[in-house]
Formats: C-alpha cells, structure tokens, sequence
C-alpha cells in the first residue's frame, strides 16, 4: 500500500496489483476507516477517498472491464481543475492520463449535463481572434491596454463568463492578427 497526503486535505491512495481475486482493500482519511472496495479482477486498482463530503468516489474496473464515472467534484470545481490544465482541445483532454487527486471524467459533458456549455468552455480553451475582440469589446471601461492588463491581472473574472477565456496577452497570442490595442479594444 502506498499512501499520500495533499496539503489540507488527506488523501489515502489505495494501489495494488492482485495475484488473487476478492482482495480487500481499506480506504481511510487519516485514522478512521471509511469504507472496503473488493478487488474482483487482477488490474491495478485506484480507491481515492477525499475528506469532504460531495468529493468521495472510487473508480473501479470490473470483470467486463466497464468502468463507472460518478461525480467527483461539482461543476465548477471541475472546470476549475480542467483549466488548471491548460488543454488546447477536446482531444488533448480525452487523451490525457494521470491518475491521482485531480482526475476529471472523461464524460464530463455527460456527468455535469445540467451545467454543461460545451467543452471550450469546460477547458477554458481560448477565444479565437474574431470572437475574442468581440468580447473584448463588449467590456465595460476597457478601452486601454492599461485597463485590459489590469483587468487580466485582477483575476475577477468569473470563470462562467466568456471573457475569462481571453488570453492574458491578446497581443502574443493573436500575432498574426494583431493591429494594436485601439483597434483590438474599440475597433
């Protein structure tokens, strides 16, 4: 058994690999024992067990190897922890294996249907040009690239609102586009 802390919250990482099946393994935060996932197939298994409540979830493989998602987080955490990550696409993000704490379904749209607004949202993958100097435009009392830095750099933005995926630095990422800031802020 391997185990791990994070920093606030106890984390116990449960990983075995099993010679024999209907193996138990016990899950707890800290000392308290919380609950015993049997093992039934000889896969590498992963039990996380979170010290708040609404963040506990276990992902297990069966026999069929059909695996469950159930919802680990709420929607904006979620979205929050996926664009953290900085994924360019959907494909990057369905592509990308890390086990551990942070791990967000891959059916994402399918387990936070009742707040989904589509992947580019949920991964904060940035505006392109046209549409972001749309919404830049759109904000009230920018009109400098004083008042656009300042407004990046307060980090108030919340992240259901498009104009949290503008890019920190409209002028690097639009290069090839880029006119200056009048004409990218008022047009």
């Amino acid at each position: 058994m391997k185990s791990s802390f994070a920093v606030g919250v106890f984390i116990t990482f449960c990983i075995h690999q099993f010679s024999s099946s209907n193996a138990f393994i016990p899950a707890a935060v800290g000392n308290k024992l919380l609950h015993h996932s049997q093992i039934t197939s000889q896969k590498h298994i992963l039990v996380l067990t979170m010290a708040e409540e609404n963040t506990t979830t276990s992902t297990t493989t069966s026999n069929n190897n059909k695996s469950k998602s159930r919802r680990l987080y709420s929607f904006e955490e979620a979205r929050r922890i996926a664009r953290g990550h900085g994924f360019d696409s959907k494909e990057e993000f369905l592509e990308y294996m890390c086990p551990g704490a942070y791990q967000i379904p891959k059916d994402a749209d399918v387990v936070w249907a009742e707040s989904w607004q589509g992947w580019e949202d949920f991964l904060g993958i940035t505006l392109s040009f046209s549409k972001g100097r749309e919404v830049a435009r759109a904000l009230d009392g920018i009109e400098t690239e004083e008042a656009y830095m300042a407004l990046m750099k307060s980090k108030t933005i919340p992240d259901g609102d498009i104009s949290s995926r503008l890019p920190f630095r409209p002028d690097l990422k639009y290069k090839e586009q880029w006119q200056g800031w009048e004409e990218f802020l008022e047009g």
